[in-house]
């Protein structure tokens, strides 16, 4: 398959985007089946990001994704920084909605690699852009925001109990048994915590540091991250201000 066909592949997916974001997706998994891995991945060297972002956002992420899979860390990156100018009225309005969506969108992103080093890569990849940063911070603010309240007999925090047993689950070699022992489903934040420990732990460290630097409550958290997150979209992505509206008025949910 020579240059041109692979352009026109592209050009025939980015054209799909603009009116249906799910048929670009199809196209895209009926060229699997004529082309080989190499050339995907330079089908996807020439679709844009904002197009990229748009099919992955409109993917049905309880399914793998070929496309994610062939993506590289980089372009796995500027997805998850430019994914926030297209969160739905519905996220936007409700922080409990913005952490779960966050939260399935890295676990499907991530967990759609079948290597491990990918995985890690990937993690490290996101984390190294402030964005980035944000973004793999809100599934767990939970856990390290630091909360604590008063009880009889001294003070008590849930979230370092809920951290020692993330150490005592990552005590195991193998990542499913440990799952499986605590019960933590796919579908559980701490699941992808655990992950995240065990593939990079420099970016769970990363995570944790950002969080606890932060005194605010845990809403008042997600508004900063989430506005941060948008902002720094814009910036990117050079977009004029009034195009998408104030900023402030996407996350009324916190007033």
């Amino acid at each position: 398959m020579n240059n041109s066909l692979i352009e026109m592949t592209a050009i025939e997916i980015k054209e799909l985007a603009v009116v249906e974001p799910k048929q670009a997706s199809e196209k895209f998994e009926l060229a699997a089946m004529t082309m080989s891995d190499e050339q995907l991945a330079e089908v996807i060297e020439n679709i844009d990001i904002v197009t990229l972002t748009q099919i992955n956002g409109q993917h049905d992420i309880s399914f793998p994704s070929i496309l994610s899979e062939l993506m590289t860390p980089e372009r796995i990156r500027d997805i998850v920084c430019q994914q926030p100018l297209y969160w739905e009225e519905a996220i936007k309005n409700n922080a409990d909605e913005l952490q779960q969506h966050t939260f399935d969108f890295l676990n499907y992103l991530i967990r759609t690699q079948e290597s491990e080093a990918k995985q890690a890569e990937i993690l490290e990849c996101i984390a190294e852009d402030p964005a980035g940063l944000f973004y793999l911070s809100i599934p767990f603010i939970e856990f390290y925001r630091g909360d604590r309240f008063e009880e009889d007999e001294g003070y008590h925090d849930p979230l370092h109990a809920e951290e020692e047993d993330l150490e005592e689950a990552l005590s195991y070699s193998d990542r499913q048994l440990s799952e499986n022992a605590h019960d933590y489903a796919l579908d559980d934040p701490r699941s992808l915590l655990m992950l995240i420990r065990e593939q990079a732990p420099e970016v769970e460290k990363a995570i944790k540091a950002l969080l606890r630097s932060e005194n605010s409550t845990w809403d008042g958290i997600i508004n900063k991250f989430a506005t941060e997150l948008v902002m720094q979209a814009k910036e990117k992505n050079k977009v004029e201000e009034d195009e998408y509206g104030d900023v402030d008025d996407m996350f009324s949910f916190l007033d």
